[in-house]
């Protein structure tokens, strides 16, 4: 819902964030390090 009050991801953005959420950046970061695909599909 931050997206109904800062469109994008500036400064303002992470600030909103870093109130209601204060480890969004280090779950962020999680999140990141995850793979994109499962590599190995069985059917």
């Amino acid at each position: 819902m931050k997206y109904l009050i800062e469109a994008t991801h500036n400064e303002r953005f992470h600030t909103l964030m870093d109130l209601r959420l204060p480890q969004c950046r280090e779950l962020r970061a999680q999140r990141n390090e995850l793979p994109v695909r499962h590599e190995e599909w069985r059917y």
